[in-house]
């Protein structure tokens, strides 16, 4: 605050406090004293009155707590709000602030720091500077071990997954094609040069665990597709068969009733007499024994969850996973024997097979299938060696650079002109991209500031907040108080005029009464 206006307003009001002494201490009867009576009057009474709202504002006047004074700090919370919001929502809101961003040159901005000749040479400096160090510390283990660092945590986010996904991707593109017809003429001209014996005994040697495996999951496969059939028909041929022989069997049991009663006397005597006394019919018993075993054969047919018709079923696939060595030996000989036999016309097949979209199709879709049910598999076991090699590579190749442009960094000329250079190239491209620079500074500008635009308010409320108020005041009288002086001049000032006016109209009718 101006504390000349404030001595002025007071010595304004002190002249009016003696002018309406002395008025009324001179005893001469005049108009003009009178007026000036008046006028000193209401100036006196303008200015306290104006005094006293303004004083209210900031203390108590006189140091007593009359009601509605020292409004400041009695409503120090309310004002804080009020201020903090109206900067937040009036004066600064987001719109204001949206529109004057919009209006900022960021393209020229970025040009003139460019152009200026100081701020080149200071950002040549510093670059340079840091760069020289850059190189030391590129000598160094601690680099060593960053850029290893880095490229291994690069690495160790799904590497086999990514390198499974970048196969599948080239094998899905059009890059497949030529490499197939390259691979496709290799095997051919290996294949025309090849003697078929040899590759007939290879495929067997190599392919020996797949092919007993495909044969025991064939034949399992067989075995439970066609089980029960072959149960049923097995089970009638055994009826049949043993209605066309029953005349066969009853003699069978027969002779053995026979052999058995000449093991010993006793038999012997036995069996006599159980004939004699028709206690053993030997018709009878044969009828009787050879119902039973077609019963016992109808019920393993007709019943899929008998006991002895589960155990056949068991039996015969076991003996798939129990195949002695002999067997396996004579089955793959068996099998390179049939190749061998038709190895020419299947290597004739096979060579124009590649050559047909069918074939190209179907090694695509098997290859891409076996990458997909097998390649994370498969590529795990080789994750390490990868890893390792990559980050080598990675290693030498970032060194091989730097040490191959180290002279333009050592080189004070050179190095000058390559920034020269790179800075030339940045003003071409953002002249080329002015509008596309303006767009995006002002886009994500008004988007961190309508993000971030609540912050506004609360900085203001929080600075608010931490004056005493004693500071809150001073800065209010500082920013303020000078026109709140005017205020109480000005009251002084129309007091006087209004005192004036009434003391004409007052003499006004007077004279007319």
């Amino acid at each position: 605050m101006k504390y000349g206006n404030k001595a002025f307003a007071n010595l304004f009001l002190l002249i009016a406090f003696f002018l309406f002494i002395g008025t009324f201490l001179i005893n001469i009867s005049s108009i003009w004293i009178y007026i000036l009576q008046r006028a000193s009057e209401a100036a006196l009474i303008g200015g306290i009155a104006d005094w006293f709202a303004v004083t209210a504002l900031f203390k108590h006047p006189f140091n007593l707590r009359i009601p509605h004074t020292n409004i400041i700090e009695n409503n120090k919370e309310r004002l804080i709000n009020t201020v903090s919001n109206m900067v937040n929502d009036t004066w600064l809101g987001k719109n204001f602030l949206g529109a004057e961003i919009n209006k900022i040159d960021f393209y020229g901005i970025i040009i003139k720091i460019i152009e200026k000749d100081k701020y080149n040479k200071k950002i040549r400096f510093y670059s340079r500077k840091y760069l020289i160090k850059f190189l030391k510390y590129v000598k160094t283990d601690k680099f060593n071990k960053f850029v290893n660092g880095k490229i291994g945590e690069a690495l160790d986010e799904n590497l086999s997954e990514r390198i499974v996904n970048g196969i599948t991707l080239f094998v899905k593109g059009g890059d497949f094609d030529k490499t197939y017809g390259i691979l496709a003429g290799y095997i051919k001209n290996y294949a025309a040069k090849y003697e078929t014996k040899d590759i007939t005994k290879k495929i067997i040697e190599l392919s020996s665990l797949e092919i007993m495996n495909s044969i025991k999951i064939s034949g399992k496969r067989l075995i439970n597709d066609n089980f029960d059939n072959a149960i049923i028909n097995l089970c009638d041929f055994a009826n049949i068969t043993i209605d066309k022989n029953e005349s066969s069997l009853k003699k069978q049991i027969r002779e053995v009733i026979e052999k058995y009663k000449d093991d010993s006397v006793i038999k012997k005597i036995f069996i006599f007499v159980a004939r004699e006394t028709n206690v053993l019919d030997v018709e009878l018993l044969s009828n009787e024994i050879i119902a039973k075993i077609k019963n016992f054969i109808n019920e393993i047919r007709n019943d899929p969850l008998n006991d002895i018709r589960l155990n056949i079923k068991d039996y015969a696939l076991s003996i798939l996973d129990n195949l002695d060595e002999e067997v396996k030996h004579q089955v793959l000989n068996n099998i390179e024997t049939i190749i061998h036999k038709n190895s020419d016309n299947l290597r004739d097949y096979l060579l124009s097979y590649l050559d047909k979209a069918s074939g190209k199709r179907f090694i695509k879709n098997r290859l891409l299938s076996f990458i997909k049910s097998d390649g994370n598999n498969i590529m795990s076991q080789f994750n390490e060696p990868i890893k390792n090699g990559l980050m080598t590579a990675g290693l030498n190749t970032v060194k091989a650079i730097i040490e191959n442009n180290k002279s333009y960094i050592l080189n004070k000329n050179l190095f000058k002109e390559k920034f020269d250079y790179g800075i030339s190239l940045i003003r071409d491209e953002i002249s080329e991209k002015s509008g596309e620079i303006n767009s995006f500074f002002r886009r994500n500008t008004v988007y961190a500031m309508k993000l971030n635009h609540s912050i506004i308010g609360k900085l203001v409320k929080r600075y608010l907040e931490s004056l005493d108020h004693k500071k809150l005041v001073g800065q209010i009288e500082s920013k303020i108080g000078n026109d709140l002086q005017y205020i109480r001049i000005n009251g002084a000032l129309v007091g006087s005029i209004v005192g004036i006016l009434i003391a004409l109209i007052g003499l006004f009718l007077k004279s007319v009464r």
